[in-house]
């Protein structure tokens, strides 16, 4: 059942309010992969310096985001990050001189939904489903009466669940392109989706604020129940694709080579490389294709 908020208290805040949330950033915790399968590990590191091997590994988190976005129909503004051997680094984009303190950013579209608001003291998103379907339903209502006050054709006009299904999707496809970073991680680590998840999700071991995946969590509880488990198994099939993958793996070695690709010719195009928007993804649960028998 979707988690709900009727009163918002002061220390809550709205999914649109900061504007770190319209991107998907490193962070400059202290965030130190040790091992062979890149593994993190959350103690202190005083004076700790992105390290080549972080920064390869951050490209591909930021070129992952960037792919599964572009396949929901966001659009990618800008990936960039920082230089190697920094201690911390900031970067302005279309909406903000300066980002904060990240070690790597991806800019997408924004999105912006007034029933999701973050519980400090629980570190997760407390979702108001029945709010934001209530909302999506009056919008349709008025839009109809419009119509007919104009006398205009009616007739070809999308349904209430047509409309309902594609605001679904857009919702989905916001929490696929949370999800893909810390996922392609996870497979970069020869880990499957779930259990990378669940390696990344640091809400009960220190104050993060609000994470990916808490972000990823909050979008779907706007959803029918069992969306969270089938944007994450959308989001590894999608990036376990081999053509997307080789896609990933291209833009994670342009952005490291040159540490910013936007729209500008100069830096490349970003949209060129990435994989093609597919029409209705990510399907509905009940629309998704059977898995494939071995």
């Amino acid at each position: 059942m979707a988690r709900k908020s009727s009163n918002t208290p002061l220390q809550h805040r709205q999914i649109g309010a900061p504007p770190s949330l319209y991107r998907f950033a490193g962070s400059t915790d202290s965030f130190v992969y040790s091992g062979d399968r890149l593994r993190p590990t959350w103690s202190p590191r005083r004076d700790y310096r992105l390290t080549a091997e972080r920064r390869r590994q951050l490209c591909v988190h930021i070129a992952a985001h960037a792919a599964v976005s572009n396949m929901g129909g966001a659009w990618v503004y800008m990936l960039a990050v920082a230089p190697v051997g920094v201690r911390s680094w900031t970067i302005g984009d279309r909406k903000a001189q300066s980002l904060g303190r990240i070690w790597g950013v991806c800019s997408t579209s924004d999105f912006y939904c007034s029933h999701l608001a973050w519980d400090e003291g629980g570190q997760t998103y407390m979702a108001d489903r029945e709010g934001w379907e209530f909302e999506i339903e009056s919008r349709y209502e008025s839009l109809m009466q419009l119509r007919m006050q104009a006398d205009s054709v009616v007739s070809g006009f999308p349904t209430l669940d047509e409309v309902l299904a594609e605001d679904r999707r857009i919702m989905r496809a916001q929490a696929c392109g949370y999800l893909a970073g810390h996922i392609a991680d996870g497979i970069t680590a020869g880990m499957e989706a779930t259990e990378a998840l669940r390696l990344y999700d640091r809400r009960d071991t220190q104050y993060v604020g609000p994470s990916d995946i808490a972000v990823a969590q909050g979008l779907t509880d706007l959803l029918p129940p069992g969306e969270y488990e089938h944007a994450v198994r959308l989001t590894e099939e999608a990036l376990r694709r081999p053509e997307v993958w080789t896609m990933v793996q291209r833009v994670a070695s342009e952005l490291e080579q040159l540490g910013l690709i936007e729209g500008d010719p100069c830096e490349g195009d970003v949209q060129e490389q990435l994989p093609d928007r597919e029409q209705d993804w990510p399907p509905a649960a009940d629309r998704a294709a059977p898995p494939q028998q071995a």
